[in-house]
């Protein structure tokens, strides 16, 4: 109903208080590791899906891993896994999406970019109802990810990209750089151009729409 020690990415505090979806799926996937991040592609997709379907809410994905409404974040994912050379032993895919959450239960500053399905239908959802929904669509992408047909993936996250053909400002832990998103590779890493014309490639860091 509700964790009191969630955690996203960076080991960052997650609020989720009661109302919530908070599931961890565990997967042992049969993929190249470098190929792993496709495991957060599928669910973003999953979940993005699952909301349009549903509730036809225009719901699209911030890169790496989160899901929008509007300009507001209704959901996030998280992969941490177990592997060792190129061995991948397990994942666990976190999802965290704010059902029923009343927005007061934020604080005000987290209320200007989170919302919730109930907040943006004006009514609760039936969670169990709409997370087998979830588990439905992730099933069918997860299936694309172990026969290796990433360009399926690639091309329904893309559509629904909210990242893709706009400005962004990354910070990494190395450096912070602007410019705009141009694409998504097969590993996952968001490509994009800066001011100065030339391409980067990034793997992890934070995403800043402008």
């Amino acid at each position: 109903e509700e964790q009191t020690g969630g955690i996203g990415r960076m080991g960052r505090a997650w609020v989720s208080p009661s109302g919530g979806i908070w599931i961890t799926i565990v997967l042992k996937p049969h993929i190249p590791i470098d190929h792993v991040f496709m495991i957060t592609m599928a669910g973003s997709v999953a979940v993005a899906r699952a909301i349009r379907k549903e509730f036809s809410l225009g719901a699209l994905i911030k890169w790496p891993n989160d899901i929008f409404i509007g300009n507001k974040k209704v959901a996030g994912l998280l992969l941490e896994l177990a592997a060792e050379a190129d061995i991948v032993h397990y994942c666990l895919l976190g999802m965290g999406i704010d059902a029923n959450v009343p927005l007061s239960q934020f604080s005000p500053e987290l209320q200007n970019n989170i919302t919730s399905l109930s907040a943006e239908l004006g009514h609760e959802v039936d969670r169990a109802s709409f997370l087998a929904r979830i588990l439905k669509e992730f099933e069918s992408q997860y299936l694309l990810v172990e026969s290796g047909e990433y360009d399926t993936i690639i091309r329904e996250w893309k559509s629904a990209s909210c990242t893709l053909e706009h400005r962004v400002d990354i910070r990494t832990l190395k450096n912070s750089f602007s410019g705009e998103a141009v694409d998504i590779d097969e590993f996952g890493a968001l490509i994009i151009r800066k001011d100065n014309g030339k391409l980067e490639r990034v793997i992890a860091g934070d995403c800043f729409h402008q």
